[in-house]
């Protein structure tokens, strides 16, 4: 319920943002991202394990200070505690996996608001909101989602989700328009089983992605 207040919010919030900020769009651009990413939740503590992921994206310019993207990234978290055990309440012929991967790819919007703007050096922040799919599997490359006696008797989840990602970001504009630019937030997906766990946890860490992002910009006329 959480998850989809804030969905609803946040598109009642995109017309009054646009309406502050309404002019024409000046430019677009085609966005290129290699990303860095990394899981932190269940089954691992810290964002400690980085794997990459790729982006792409299109860019729409205004000559104020909200911009808005679209964006789509796909790629690969991984996630192990070798010191996993089962819960003592849990039911003691369960077979959770102790490590995973999870393949994933995420569409959003995202609104940027310039913080800093000097010649060619702008600085950032954005919050988006879009949709999350992601598969669970085990080291073997098995779905977890319909192996029930991973899980507890009854837990289930939906493969597709909510995604609300919070970056800053800073782009460099050279004299041909084209941009350089870097990226550091959380994808905040809503869901708690991008490790395939839940109610066996044996920490109360929320699942999350932690994605850097090199980006090059390239101007469509």
């Amino acid at each position: 319920m959480k998850s989809l207040a804030l969905f609803i919010g946040f598109f009642f919030l995109i017309p009054s943002v646009f309406a502050a900020d309404s002019t024409k769009v000046r430019k677009k651009f085609l966005v290129a991202g290699l990303n860095a990413v990394a899981y932190k939740g269940s089954l691992q503590s810290s964002y400690a394990r980085w794997t990459p992921a790729y982006q792409i994206a299109l860019k729409f310019e205004k000559k104020k200070i909200i911009n808005g993207m679209v964006s789509l990234t796909f790629g690969q978290v991984i996630g192990e505690d070798r010191t996993y055990s089962l819960p003592s309440k849990a039911v003691q012929t369960l077979t959770p996996v102790s490590k995973f991967q999870t393949q994933f790819f995420a569409l959003h919007y995202e609104a940027q608001l310039m913080l800093f703007k000097y010649h060619g050096l702008r600085i950032y922040a954005s919050q988006g909101i879009g949709l999350f799919k992601f598969t669970v599997k085990d080291w073997d490359g098995n779905n977890l989602a319909g192996k029930d006696k991973t899980r507890s008797k009854g837990e289930s989840f939906s493969e597709t989700s909510t995604t609300f990602p919070t970056q800053i970001g800073l782009t460099y504009r050279f004299q041909n328009d084209m941009q350089l630019g870097f990226q550091a937030g959380v994808l905040n997906p809503a869901t708690a089983y991008l490790d395939n766990m839940k109610e066996l946890a044996n920490n109360e860490t929320g699942d999350n992605i932690a994605a850097f992002r090199f980006q090059f910009y390239y101007p469509l006329k």
